[in-house]
């Protein structure tokens, strides 16, 4: 560090403004939001008992979604968080308490992203959507997708030790999807049900680990279809506005802030590969070394570790989290 400082100094001890410009972007920052599978049971609970405003969260997304989220969610009996349709609201709402409780210890934040699901978590928290119509909207994302999944059985697998450039010969052959690529050798697969066994004795073979997903179909991929066309239907009710911090993309890798392509990027979204850790490279090349994990779990952590271990991901779930936060980050 020493030594990159010592570079701004020219000779006639004058400053050089671009590197110093250069040093002062090392400190970028990047909020980023789990999607489905960081959900566990009473996820959240301390958000809800101890701040009025986190609380105001939950409750509203019991209003508008005219769904019990909150007591599927604090329940100890975790089987009402399997289905897709209440997982995605109970995931969103954590998250957003959580991001509405923490935002004014946050600063200076250039960009906010989120893997699949975390992705609409961005449209509240960069300014293009209300809580109220992103809450309508993940209900309508979830029901179409439980619909479309049971319409069209599968399932997800992520295959560890693999990359996805090495497993489209297999995709063709074995009739799959490339639906997630998260991290250098973890990829996520979309199968049929009725070929998912035999999918994942092939894969073995080959020496690759199978693990099944906790989801009800094949998401990002063409088994998916039907629900892009009901999303694109309440896409297209809703009043979007430009992001006030910019949105990268889980389908693009790369950042977006006006209202439109915003929109076309989470319809495709349902159909199209994740590319999460093109996302972070983005992300990374922009210069952002401090990632904000908001939202249950710390799933997003222990990827973006795979990617860079050189990459800082603070927490932000739990009550003991958000009291660290008393100092301006």
């Amino acid at each position: 560090m020493a030594a990159l400082f010592g570079a701004v100094v020219l000779s006639s001890g004058h400053y050089n403004k671009v590197k110093v410009k250069e040093v002062m972007d090392l400190s970028k920052k990047a909020i980023i939001f789990p999607g489905q599978g960081a959900q566990y049971p009473q996820m959240g609970l301390s958000l809800y008992k101890n701040f009025p405003e986190a609380k105001k969260v939950f409750d509203l997304v019991d209003q508008v979604s005219e769904i019990k989220v909150s007591q599927a969610i604090f329940n100890e009996d975790s089987s009402k968080l399997k289905d897709t349709s209440i997982q995605q609201l109970a995931i969103l709402a954590v998250s957003l308490a959580a991001y509405k409780q923490a935002k004014s210890s946050l600063d200076n934040i250039e960009f906010v992203s989120g893997l699949s699901l975390g992705e609409y978590s961005c449209l509240y928290a960069g300014g293009v959507l209300s809580l109220e119509d992103v809450i309508i909207l993940v209900k309508t994302r979830a029901q179409a997708m439980q619909r479309a999944a049971t319409k069209n059985p599968s399932s997800m697998l992520a295959i560890i030790g693999t990359e996805p450039k090495d497993l489209e010969p297999e995709s063709r052959s074995l009739k799959f999807y490339i639906a997630n690529i998260n991290a250098p050798s973890q990829v996520v697969i979309s199968v049929s049900n009725q070929d998912k066994e035999n999918i994942k004795s092939n894969l073995e073979k080959k020496g690759l680990r199978v693990i099944e997903l906790s989801v009800s179909g094949g998401f990002h991929s063409p088994f998916m279809e039907s629900a892009r066309d009901e999303l694109r239907e309440v896409v297209n009710q809703l009043q979007f506005s430009d992001a006030k911090i910019p949105i990268v993309s889980n389908v693009t890798a790369t950042e977006h802030i006006k209202s439109e392509q915003i929109k076309e990027n989470l319809i495709k979204q349902l159909v199209n590969p994740v590319l999460w850790m093109d996302s972070v490279k983005y992300l990374s090349e922009k210069n952002v070394n401090c990632f904000y994990e908001v939202g249950p779990g710390k799933i997003l952590k222990g990827i973006l570790r795979k990617i860079d271990r050189d990459l800082k991901v603070v927490n932000i779930e739990k009550k003991e989290d958000l009291d660290k936060l008393n100092f301006k980050s």
